[in-house]
């Protein structure tokens, strides 16, 4: 009897690959899919030629004694309707089917392991979906008072440049501005309707406008219109424009933020604001026209930036205010900060069903080392278990690392993880 092997993992880009392994009589096939940007796969072509006994296998593939097979470059062609034929070529690894015991029951962190399910074998299939970068989540504060009209226009004229830089870096940027009519975003970011200048699910303005020392207690006093722009993976960015100091005690700030919850814990506070101020003769007689424009300096906000590691701008320096750079300053150090997002897209089944408690997760070192992964039934199962699980156990699209595994994949930069999908899931004794 014919069993099919087919294997799915996840790994930088998509590659899908279908392999048949069995006992006397064998049928081989190849697939390819395309994809797109989002790690989905949407489309797929295969083909399949039948071996008989004492025959030989068709296509570009081959098979050694039925037991294995090694780096292959596959092809696919399908016939139209008035006889011409396309071919799609995949490139894949391609590893042996074996029999074994239930994995549920032998050791999670094995490696090498092998692919088993309950009955001493399974059929499973293998795509690779790209590791992301982990995603942004930027909260901009900006003092409407009416010293800060020219440092309004600036951040204005801005805004778009810095998220497009993001972007472009592959990171998924939300963005939300809290400030008054003021300063409306143009399209790409925001929607230019001003003054509803909203442009979900990437940019959300909190429209009140923030006064000479209050930028902290604004951001923490709008967490309910801002928090459903933040994600539980995301990292996240706290810039405040002005050319005053806070009412409020940095460290005050700093430990209520970080209590929203533990996606908030990791943050990093940024600064556009005075480094220095009238109170410095020195500094005000070399640079007068700073020394203007400057209400106060920005004790608060450089403590906080000190804090969590983040990025001091000058408001004014030698004269100039130097928007432009300070605000590619920040995409970069948004850009720099991010890491290997731990979560991963489930692709599409490619004419199959998918049995989601038949889902199996391995780790690659990148050294040659594997490591199986069990899964737990959600983020509160985790513990400090290396583990994964579900977005949703019912109508599941994503595949969460545990922060124990999180941890591990984003300390190794030669890290990969594989999801297949066929074999029992392994659970945790």
């Amino acid at each position: 009897m014919t069993r099919l092997r087919m294997d799915r993992r996840l790994s930088l880009g998509i590659v899908a690959l279908f392999l048949a392994c069995g006992d006397d009589s064998r049928e081989s096939g190849s697939a390819s899919a395309s994809v797109s940007a989002s790690g989905f796969v949407t489309s797929a072509s295969s083909a399949t030629a039948a071996n008989t006994s004492g025959g030989s296998e068709s296509g570009s593939g081959s098979d050694s004694e039925g037991s294995s097979g090694g780096d292959a470059s596959t092809s696919a062609s399908s016939a139209s309707s008035d006889g011409t034929s396309s071919t799609t070529s995949a490139s894949a690894s391609a590893s042996s089917t074996s029999a074994s015991s239930d994995p549920t029951t032998g050791d999670p962190t094995t490696s090498g392991g092998s692919d088993s399910d309950t009955e001493g074998s399974c059929a499973e299939v293998t795509v690779m979906a790209e590791n992301k970068k982990q995603p942004a989540d930027i909260i901009f504060a900006i003092d409407n008072s009416g010293s800060m009209d020219f440092e309004e226009g600036e951040v204005q004229k801005n805004m778009n440049t810095f998220s497009n830089q993001i972007i472009q870096s592959g990171i998924d940027a939300h963005v939300v501005l809290i400030s008054n009519s003021n300063i409306c975003i143009a399209p790409p970011l925001g929607s230019g309707a001003c003054p509803v200048d909203d442009k979900p699910p990437s940019y959300k303005h909190v429209n009140d406008g923030v006064g000479s020392n209050d930028a902290l207690d604004k951001i923490l006093n709008h967490f309910a219109d801002w928090q459903d722009m933040m994600r539980p993976d995301g990292q996240k960015h706290v810039v405040v424009v002005s050319d005053d100091n806070a009412n409020m005690a940095a460290n005050t700030f700093h430990t209520m933020f970080k209590a929203f919850g533990p996606s908030y814990e990791d943050y990093k506070f940024h600064a556009i604001v005075g480094t220095w101020d009238v109170g410095d003769v020195f500094k005000c007689a070399q640079d007068p026209v700073c020394c203007a424009t400057i209400a106060d300096e920005g004790k608060v906000y450089k403590q906080l930036v000190s804090l969590t590691g983040g990025v001091l701008g000058p408001l004014c320096d030698g004269g100039k205010q130097k928007f432009t750079e300070l605000f590619t300053t920040l995409s970069m150090e948004v850009v720099q900060e991010a890491t290997i997002a731990c979560e991963w897209d489930i692709p599409e089944p490619m004419g199959m069903d998918l049995d989601f408690g038949k889902v199996n997760v391995d780790y690659l070192d990148g050294m040659g080392g594997k490591q199986v992964i069990p899964k737990v039934d959600s983020a509160d199962a985790c513990g400090n278990l290396e583990a994964w699980y579900y977005d949703d156990n019912d109508m599941p699209t994503k595949i969460y690392a545990c922060p124990a595994l999180c941890t591990k994949i984003q300390a190794n930069p030669m890290a990969k993880v594989d999801v297949k999908f066929g074999c029992e899931s392994i659970i945790p004794q």
